[in-house]
C-alpha cells in the first residue's frame, strides 16, 4: 500500500508528507489502544468479527474444522474483551432473565442450565435478580469454547460460588447431576448452534414439567413463516421484518457463523408452549432484530384444556369432539376448537392456554375486523355511569352479566359492589380495549394500591417497563404483554394515559379552544368549585360563551367529521340527536352543571378537563375501598371478584352464540345499536342472538341518543317488554354524564322449554 502511494505521488515533498501522516496516525492508534481499554477492545472486536473470518476462509482447510475448532478460532483472541464489546450488541439479556424469574413458580432450590453461557455474564446478571448462592441449588454453564469457559471459571471463583459448574460440552448431549432443571436459557447462543434441533430436543428432555425455558437471540421472521400457527405464537406485534432487513442482517451475520433464519425460533415454538413472546430491534446498532421468548412444557396444558374451555363458554364440561357429547347442541368455544386442531397437528396449544390467569378468552388474532382499529384503543376511560346502572338493574350474586369493555372502568365498578355478579363477561371487538382492562386486572392482582392509583388515577408512573417485566407480566397474556411493552413507556409518561386513545383528539381540541379563548384558568376554577352557585356562575358567564360561539360550534360541535373522528359518533347516531347537534350538546351540559359538583361527584368531566383523577373523585376501582373489595375474598361468596371477570375479543353476536344458552341474566350493550342502519338486518340479528343467550326474565340495558330509538319496536316484536328507565327532558339530566337522551331496559318475556341437562355435565364445576 505504501509503495503504491509513493509511486502515484509526483514530488518528494508530497511523498514525505503522506508517509509522515500515515506514521503519525498509526502511532496515535497504537498509543490509543494502550491508553484506552475500550478503544483496544473495539479494535480487537472489529478484527475478530470482520477481518479475521475473511482471512480464515482463504487459509483454513474445510477438512480440519469442527464446531469447537471454529468457535475457538473466533473467540480465543477476543475472550478477554468479550463482555466489554457485547454489552451494546447483545440487547435484552437482562430483560429475558427477569421475565424468566418472574414466571417461575418455584423461587428457591432452583436448578438452572445456561446453554451457550460463554463468559458467565448471564449468571452474574442473574445474581442481581435472584441470589445465586441463596436461591439456586445448582447452576450449569454449558459452552463449547474452552477460552470463554476459562473466563467464566475465573469470574465464578471471584464470587466464590460453589454451586456453579462450568461444562465444556456440546449443547446437544451434555449431562448434569439432576434429572431435570427448573430453568433453561439460551442467550444469543441458539443462532450459533449448527445442530440446533438436537440442542432444543436436549432441552426438552431436561426441562421440568413446571419449568421455564427462556431465549433471547437475533432472529428474523416474516408473515409467511408464521402462517398456520398464529395462535401458538403469543402475539404478532413487531414480529414481521421487511424483506430488505431480513436479507441484509441474515447475510451480514452469516459471515460470523451466526444464523438469523427463522427455523430456530420456529422449532422452539413447536417444541414448547409459548408463555411470553417479545419482538424488538437494537436501535443503537442499525435496528438489528432480536426476540425474547419464554416457554414451557407444551403438554402441561392437557390437564387444563377442559377447565379453560369451561371458562370461555360457561358450559360446565365440554368433552373432546370424538365423544357423543360433542354431537349435542352444547356450544363449543373457539379456544376449544383451536386447541383440538393444534392437538391433531402435534402443535402446542394456543398461547392463551399457558397463561397463569384465566381472564383472557382465546381470540383469533387475524380477524379482519381488528384492522380498523390500527392497533390502538379508542377510549382510555369509560363514558357511562355505573352508579345509574346499579340503581336501575340492582345487580346481585345471582346475575351473570355481559357488558361492552370500553376502558373497563364499569366492569370493575360492578365487581366492587357489596353483592357483585357471579360472572362478568367484558366484550369488545377492539383487542386493545381488552389489553387495557387486562393491564388493570394484572395491576390489581400484584401491585400496591398506591401504584394502581399512580397508573390509572394520575395516568403516570415511573419505570413502567420495569414494573411490567418484573411484576405484571406473569398475570398478563402474551398478546397484552407485547402491546404494553411496545406502547406502555410512552403511555404512562409525558401527558399520561388519559392523553391516549382516539378520544384524545377531542380533549386536545377542547384545551386548545379554551386556550385560544383565554378561559383555561376558568376551567381550573370550575374543577375546584365548592358550591353549585360558583360552578354555575363560571359555566354561564365564562365557559359556555366560549364553547358555543358560532365559530367553535360550526367547526367542531356541528361538524360530522369531528363527531366521528374525535368523539366516535357515527352518522347514523348523529341523526338520532335531532335537527340540531349543537342544541343536543347544550341540553347535555347545561343540566349537568345543576346536578352535581364537577370537583366532588363527577369524575367523568373532571378527568376530561384536568387530564387526571383525584382520590376524592374517581372510579370505584381506584378508591382504597374498591381496591380492597376487588383483591380480597368476597364476604358472601368467598371468591376474589376479579377472578370472575372474562375478556372476550369478538363481536357481540359471536360471543352471544358461543355462550351457553340461557346463561346471561343481564346484557349491557351501551349505545352501539344507534350505529345500525334502520333499513338493515343488524338490529334483528343482534336481538335474536341476545335473546337466545338470555335466561327467561333476563334484561338488556341500552342507551341511545334518541328519546325513543327506532329499534325498541324491534325488541318488542321479538318478545321483549321494553321500558324507559330514563328519558332526558330539556333542562334535566338523567345521570352524571347526561350524554344520552334515554336509557332503556328490555326484558325477555317469551317462555321457552329448558334445554335438557346432559348427564355428562359436572354442574358444580365453577372456576
Amino acid at each position: 500500500m505504501t509503495d503504491f502511494i509513493v509511486d502515484v505521488l509526483p514530488t518528494d515533498i508530497s511523498k514525505t508528507y503522506v508517509l509522515t501522516s500515515i506514521s503519525i496516525v498509526c502511532g496515535l492508534l497504537y498509543v490509543s489502544t494502550k491508553l484506552s481499554k475500550t478503544f483496544h477492545s473495539i479494535l480487537v472486536f472489529c478484527w475478530a468479527c470482520f477481518v479475521k473470518p475473511l482471512i480464515q476462509k482463504k487459509t483454513v482447510k474445510s477438512g480440519n474444522k469442527n464446531q469447537q475448532h471454529s468457535l475457538e478460532l473466533f473467540y480465543k483472541n477476543q475472550a478477554h474483551i468479550y463482555d466489554t464489546t457485547r454489552e451494546v450488541l447483545l440487547k435484552g439479556r437482562k430483560e429475558c432473565l427477569r421475565l424468566a424469574i418472574s414466571h417461575l413458580q418455584k423461587k428457591k432450590d432452583l436448578v438452572w442450565i445456561d446453554i451457550g453461557g460463554g463468559t458467565g455474564s448471564n449468571i452474574e446478571f442473574m445474581d442481581k435478580i435472584s441470589s445465586i448462592s441463596k436461591n439456586f441449588k445448582a447452576v450449569y454453564l454449558v459452552d463449547l469454547s474452552p477460552s470463554l469457559c476459562e473466563v467464566a471459571r475465573n469470574r465464578f471463583a471471584a464470587h466464590q460460588w460453589k454451586n456453579v459448574h462450568v461444562l465444556v460440552a456440546d449443547a446437544c448431549d451434555f449431562e448434569i447431576d439432576y434429572k431435570t432443571a427448573d430453568l433453561i436459557t439460551f442467550s444469543y447462543s441458539l443462532s450459533m448452534i449448527p445442530t440446533f434441533n438436537a440442542a432444543v430436543d436436549n432441552a426438552v428432555s431436561k426441562l421440568d414439567k413446571e419449568g421455564i425455558i427462556a431465549t433471547v437471540d437475533f432472529g428474523i421472521q416474516s408473515h409467511d413463516t408464521s402462517m398456520g400457527r398464529i395462535n401458538t405464537l403469543g402475539g404478532l406485534v413487531n414480529r414481521d421484518i421487511s424483506w430488505v432487513s431480513r436479507n441484509f442482517w441474515r447475510i451480514w451475520f452469516e459471515a460470523d457463523k451466526v444464523f438469523l433464519d427463522s427455523a430456530r425460533r420456529n422449532y422452539l415454538e413447536y417444541k414448547f408452549g409459548t408463555v411470553k413472546s417479545l419482538n424488538a430491534k437494537n436501535t443503537t446498532l442499525g435496528r438489528i432484530p432480536y426476540y425474547i421468548w419464554i416457554g414451557c412444557d407444551k403438554s402441561k396444558a392437557h390437564s387444563i384444556l377442559n377447565r379453560l374451555n369451561c371458562l370461555a363458554t360457561e358450559s360446565p364440561y365440554l368433552a373432546p369432539s370424538t365423544s357423543p357429547v360433542a354431537q349435542s347442541d352444547i356450544p363449543v368455544s373457539k379456544g376449544h376448537e383451536a386447541a383440538l386442531t393444534n392437538l391433531q397437528k402435534n402443535l402446542p396449544f394456543p398461547s392463551i392456554y399457558y397463561q397463569k390467569e384465566v381472564w383472557r378468552v382465546y381470540f383469533d388474532e387475524l380477524h379482519h375486523l381488528y384492522e380498523q382499529f390500527k392497533n390502538q384503543y379508542i377510549y382510555a376511560f369509560t363514558w357511562e355511569d355505573p352508579r345509574e346502572d346499579n340503581n336501575i338493574l340492582k345487580f346481585s350474586r345471582d346475575d351473570t352479566v355481559l357488558a361492552i369493555t370500553s376502558a373497563g372502568d364499569n366492569i370493575l365498578s360492578y365487581a366492587t359492589l357489596p353483592d357483585p355478579p357471579k360472572r362478568i363477561h367484558a366484550v369488545d371487538l377492539n383487542p386493545c380495549q381488552n389489553h387495557l382492562l387486562e393491564l388493570k386486572l394484572a395491576s390489581l392482582r400484584c401491585l400496591e394500591q398506591e401504584q394502581v392509583w399512580q397508573m390509572f388515577g394520575e395516568g403516570k408512573i415511573e419505570n413502567f417497563q420495569d414494573i411490567l417485566i418484573d411484576q405484571l407480566s406473569p398475570h398478563m397474556s402474551s398478546q397484552a404483554f407485547q402491546y404494553w411493552m411496545d406502547k406502555g413507556p410512552k403511555t404512562f409518561s409525558g401527558r399520561g394515559l388519559y392523553d391516549t386513545g382516539s378520544t384524545r383528539w377531542a380533549l386536545r381540541l377542547c384545551r386548545y379552544v379554551f386556550k385560544v379563548c383565554r378561559v383555561s384558568k376558568y376551567v381550573t376554577e370550575l374543577c375546584h368549585c365548592n358550591t353549585m352557585k360558583e360552578q354555575l356562575e363560571i359555566w354561564n358567564d365564562k365557559l359556555k360563551p366560549a364553547l358555543f360561539n358560532p365559530i367553535v360550534a360550526s367547526l367542531m360541535v356541528g361538524n360530522p367529521l369531528f363527531l366521528w373522528k374525535a368523539l366516535g359518533v357515527p352518522a347514523n347516531q348523529a341523526k338520532l340527536m335531532g335537527p340540531s347537534v349543537i342544541k343536543y350538546v347544550i341540553d347535555t351540559l347545561d343540566p349537568l352543571l345543576k346536578r352535581s359538583l364537577i370537583s366532588k361527584d363527577n369524575y367523568f368531566y373532571y378527568l376530561c378537563l384536568m387530564g387526571k383523577y383525584i382520590k376524592s373523585n374517581c372510579p370505584d376501582y381506584l378508591t382504597v375501598k374498591g381496591y380492597k373489595k376487588l383483591t380480597s375474598p368476597n364476604a358472601i361468596t368467598k371468591e376474589i371478584p376479579i377472578d370472575n371477570i372474562r375478556l372476550h375479543t369478538d363481536t357481540l353476536n359471536d360471543v352471544f352464540s358461543r355462550l351457553s344458552q340461557k346463561s346471561i341474566s343481564i346484557a349491557i350493550i351501551m349505545d352501539h345499536m344507534d350505529w345500525f342502519d334502520p333499513e338493515g338486518q343488524d338490529a334483528i340479528n343482534e336481538i335474536t342472538a341476545v335473546k337466545n343467550c338470555l335466561v327467561n326474565g333476563g334484561r338488556v340495558m341500552l342507551r341511545s341518543a334518541a328519546t325513543h330509538p327506532w329499534y325498541i319496536k324491534t325488541f318488542e316484536s321479538m318478545g321483549f317488554k321494553c321500558e324507559a328507565a330514563a328519558i332526558r327532558l330539556s333542562g334535566e339530566s338523567i345521570d352524571r354524564i347526561n350524554m344520552y337522551a334515554s336509557t332503556w331496559v328490555c326484558t325477555k318475556q317469551v317462555a321457552e322449554e329448558e334445554t335438557p341437562v346432559n348427564t355428562r355435565r359436572i354442574s358444580t364445576l365453577r372456576i
